[in-house]
């Protein structure tokens, strides 16, 4: 009796026993299952990223061949030079020089968002200035941005405004010696050789935001040893430092003060040392540039 109990405890272990191990093997083979199809899927996405890094490492080669040669402002103005740090290799901002004849006109603009989108708009907006400094006679900044405020409107904005730039853009005329600017919410720093710093002031539409925006005209009297930086929100607004704040405008001034001396190439490695070791190992909040001139 005792021994038939224990042998049919015993079957009964056993067939636990290969219930489990049935299930265990079932198991296994589901994982090994998943873990294929995870390995494939990786392999596709993987594929997929560097596709898309590929398309945007050529479209980063592309939006730069657009920017200007900061030489042609060299023929007007003492010194320039320019730096524009997309946020993914290609952004929003844009820096515009152009030889018109009779002088030069140039600027920098921010345009929404970053990405793909914001360089389509940058480009769009680029490919405008371009086409209407060669179609009119430039005399006034304030009608030039009249017009690709018009253009860019009409083209992105039609049924909501979606699609913005910020920025200047400035005129030297070689006739008169004089400077005028536009600004559309544009960022612009004049740091005379002595004397307290000036942000230059903006009309409050950036450009593109309404069809019937009007936009004015500022002159800036300026002597030689005096700089102007012209400069996106991105460089102010990237996270960093010990407590993870923004850069801030102040602290951008106040770099500029410390160093309003030196030549511009300098000044720009130091602006841009400054940025790198501010964000450490943040991601770089947004698309950045500035523009540094020397009468």
């Amino acid at each position: 009796m005792i021994k038939q109990q224990e042998i049919s405890e015993l079957s009964f272990y056993k067939e636990q026993l290969q219930a489990k191990e049935d299930m265990l093997s079932r198991t296994t083979h589901y994982l090994m299952e998943i873990q294929h199809d995870l390995k494939q899927k990786n392999e596709a996405i993987a594929e997929i990223n560097k596709d898309i890094f590929s398309s945007i490492q050529f479209a980063s080669i592309i939006q730069k061949s657009l920017l200007p040669d900061a030489e042609v402002l060299k023929v007007f103005f003492t010194d320039a030079c320019y730096k524009v740090m997309q946020q993914i290799g290609i952004g929003g901002d844009t820096v515009f020089i152009k030889n018109t004849g009779h002088g030069v006109v140039f600027g920098l603009f921010d345009s929404t968002g970053h990405g793909i989108p914001a360089a389509m708009l940058s480009i769009s907006g680029l490919l405008m200035l371009n086409e209407l400094t060669v179609s009119m006679e430039i005399d006034s900044p304030s009608a030039l941005v009249k017009l690709l405020n018009y253009q860019l409107h009409n083209t992105f904005n039609g049924s909501q405004s979606i699609a913005h730039m910020e920025g200047s853009v400035f005129y030297f005329s070689s006739k008169t010696k004089k400077l005028s600017y536009c600004s559309a919410k544009g960022k612009c720093l004049y740091v005379p050789a002595d004397g307290p710093l000036t942000d230059l002031p903006y009309t409050r539409y950036a450009v593109g935001e309404h069809a019937a925006s009007e936009y004015i005209d500022y002159a800036l009297n300026f002597k030689s040893g005096d700089k102007l930086i012209l400069y996106s929100d991105g460089l102010i607004d990237q996270f960093g430092g010990v407590s993870d704040r923004k850069f801030t405008r102040s602290r951008f001034k106040q770099i500029i003060e410390n160093n309003r001396h030196k030549p511009v190439d300098e000044l720009r490695d130091i602006i841009d040392k400054a940025h790198v070791d501010w964000k450490n190992t943040n991601m770089q909040t947004d698309d950045v540039s500035f523009m540094i001139l020397e009468f």
